[in-house]
């Protein structure tokens, strides 16, 4: 049996895959390794890409093993509930297609696993990389993560593992997945956000470890910057908030508002991230997905108000502060 299944979704990534493979291929660990990419119907060369992988992995025996699997259209939640069904080693690894990591990142999470049997998650620091793998960001990200330890308390207010970077016991994954009605790893429901969503459901069972080194490159690339389509993305997060607490929260001693209480805090904290950096396009976007979850109050009605006045007034208004050198926040 391998001792790390790595997850791969892919969809129409050929020319980011390999780099993806070829990290995993380079991992300095002496640990056995199967990768199981599962194709989401891409419609470019990601079955050219692969040949090479299963010709040299497919069938050798050897340390690494890799599969290929092409799936009609069906989203990443069926492509990766596919290839974790695909695998048996007893931790699993999850590295999305456009992703990669540095050579030691597997080795220093099996250490960080040895360390507490507690632990049932190990997740990383990382960096942002564009497409031709140039940083994008000022140095290594969330060096002091609060998400260690006991960290459901710390995850339902946000979302602080990058998915990459994370590894799981699998029988986590499988107590987890017993627990739902849907029985599988991933929430069909959450088209988005399905990774938030296991990580919570495993915070309920397990501690999390955390390496400060950034040992997972996360690629910002494409129309979607960073995190996408915003209000998508935050809207993703806070239903999954809420979800969680309404089947879970009797175990957890929380209920519904409290729950409501922290999505609204989690959005108003972006509305005003997005207010001063005068993007108010977002800004009104985000207020509109807390109108919709029935979060929306008084806090987000005063920056809807402020928004109305005309951008360009702000824009001299913030010209005349870095003239005078005001630093501080005033309009």
């Amino acid at each position: 049996m391998p001792d790390i299944a790595v997850i791969t979704p892919t969809f129409n990534r050929a020319t980011l895959l390999p780099a993806a493979l070829d990290s995993v291929v380079a991992q300095t660990t002496d640990a056995s390794i199967e990768i199981a990419v599962v194709d989401d119907g891409s419609t470019d060369n990601t079955q050219d890409v692969m040949r090479p992988y299963l010709e040299r992995f497919g069938d050798d025996g050897g340390r690494l093993h890799v599969t290929y699997t092409r799936l009609e259209k069906q989203g990443v939640v069926a492509a990766r509930n596919t290839a974790i069904a695909q695998t048996s080693a007893p931790l699993i690894a999850f590295l999305d297609s456009d992703d990669y990591w540095e050579t030691r990142k597997l080795a220093m999470q099996l250490d960080a696993m040895r360390v507490d049997d507690a632990v049932g998650v190990v997740h990383t620091s990382f960096r942002y990389v564009d497409e031709s793998d140039a940083f994008r960001d000022d140095g290594p990200q969330r060096l002091n993560n609060p998400c260690v330890g006991d960290c459901l308390d710390v995850l339902l207010n946000e979302f602080l593992v990058v998915f990459s970077s994370a590894m799981i016991r699998r029988d986590i994954v499988e107590r987890i997945a017993s627990e739902e009605a849907h029985g599988q790893p991933f929430d069909p429901r959450w088209v988005n956000s399905q990774d938030y969503d296991l990580m919570l459901r495993a915070a309920r069972h397990c501690r999390f470890a955390y390496v400060a080194e950034p040992l997972t490159l996360y690629r910002v690339h494409g129309a979607h910057g960073a995190m996408g389509n915003l209000k998508r993305a935050y809207g993703f997060h806070c239903r999954v908030q809420i979800d969680f607490v309404k089947r879970h929260g009797a175990s957890i001693g929380m209920d519904e508002d409290e729950a409501r209480g922290r999505a609204a805090a989690f959005l108003l904290g972006r509305v005003e991230s997005h207010f001063w950096q005068r993007d108010f396009v977002v800004a009104r976007e985000l207020c509109d997905v807390a109108r919709e979850l029935d979060v929306l109050d008084e806090r987000f009605a005063a920056y809807e108000k402020r928004m109305r006045t005309p951008k360009w007034v702000y824009a001299v208004k913030d010209r005349l502060d870095r003239v005078i050198g005001r630093g501080g926040r005033g309009g």
